[in-house]
C-alpha cells in the first residue's frame, strides 16, 4: 500500500495554544506537499474512547493510503509505545493505549509497528509534546514513501482494547451510550442491522419510543426522538434541543431495544 499524501489529525489539543499549528509545521518541514486535514482537535482532554469513536467514524471517508494521526495521549513521556498501523488500506499513527480498538476489532489482517527509529523523529524530543516531535515527523516521512516497516519493529503484543458490544437476550438488546456529540445526541452501540425489519420499542430511563423517526422533523421542536444516525447506530436526540441535558445522560448509560 502506498501513502497518498493526505494526513489527518485528531487530537485533544483544542486550537488555543498553538499545538496543532506546530504539528502542521513539523509535517511541512519534511513534506511541503502534504495535504493536512483536521478531523477534530476538540476531543475532551484524555478522552480515549471519544477519539476512538471519531476516528472509526471518519477514516473510511478519505482516499486509500491516507495517514490518520491520532494524538490523545495521557501517557506521553512514559514507557507507552507509539504505533504505526497499516489496516484496511489506510495508515494510522497513535499511542498504544486502546485508541485504535475499533480498527483492530474490524481488521484481522494488519501490520503493526512499534515506532522506534529515531531517524524519523525530530532531533530533540521533548517529554511532553510527542505530537510535534514523533507523530508529525513520522507521518510526514510515511507520506514521503518511507515503508512502514522502516519506522521500527513489527509487533503482535499491542493493546487491542475491547469494544462495548450490546447484550443480546431472547426478547431484547441491551446497549449503552458510547458517544455524545456536540449537539447532545446520544449515540448507542446498537447497529441498524440488529433491528432492521423488526417490531420493537426503545427504552432509555423511563422514556419509551414506539418507533424510529426518519428525520428530526418527524417530531415537534423540543420533543425527543430515536433515529438511525449517520454512523449507522441508534441515536436518541431532541429536535432543536439537547438529549444529554434532558435525560441527564452520560456515556455508559443503558438503552434497551425490546422486541414485540
Amino acid at each position: 500500500m502506498k501513502a497518498c499524501g493526505i494526513i489527518t489529525l485528531t487530537t485533544d489539543f483544542s486550537l488555543e495554544d498553538g499545538f496543532v499549528g506546530i504539528m502542521k509545521g513539523a509535517i511541512y518541514c519534511i513534506n511541503p506537499q502534504a495535504q493536512i486535514v483536521d478531523i477534530t482537535h476538540h476531543i475532551s482532554p484524555q478522552n480515549i474512547d471519544a477519539a476512538s469513536f471519531i476516528v472509526n467514524n471518519s477514516y473510511k471517508h478519505f482516499p486509500a493510503g491516507t495517514i490518520h494521526v491520532v494524538v490523545v495521549d495521557p501517557g506521553v513521556g512514559s514507557e507507552r509505545r507509539i504505533l504505526a498501523v497499516a489496516a484496511d488500506n489506510y495508515y494510522f499513527i497513535a499511542p498504544d493505549n486502546k485508541i485504535l480498538k475499533y480498527i483492530f476489532y474490524k481488521n484481522e489482517t494488519l501490520t503493526v509497528v512499534e515506532v522506534l527509529n529515531k531517524r524519523y523523529f525530530n532531533k530533540n524530543v521533548s517529554r511532553t509534546f510527542h505530537g510535534r516531535d514523533i507523530f508529525a515527523p513520522v507521518a510526514a516521512h510515511l507520506s514521503n514513501g518511507v515503508p512502514i516497516e522502516q519506522l521500527g519493529k513489527v509487533i503482535t503484543n499491542y493493546d487491542r482494547g475491547e469494544i462495548d458490544t450490546p447484550v443480546f437476550l431472547h426478547n431484547k438488546i441491551i446497549g449503552i451510550v458510547i458517544y455524545i456529540d456536540v449537539f447532545g445526541n446520544l449515540i448507542t452501540n446498537i447497529k441498524e442491522e440488529y433491528i432492521l425489519n423488526k417490531s420493537f420499542i426503545i427504552k432509555i430511563g423511563t422514556t419509551i419510543f414506539n418507533n424510529l423517526s426518519s428525520s428530526y422533523s418527524d417530531v415537534k421542536i423540543s420533543e425527543p426522538l430515536a433515529i438511525i444516525g449517520s454512523s449507522g447506530f441508534v441515536e436518541i436526540a431532541i429536535r432543536n434541543g439537547n438529549a444529554k441535558s434532558l435525560f441527564s445522560s452520560n456515556t455508559g448509560d443503558k438503552v434497551e431495544i425490546v422486541f414485540d
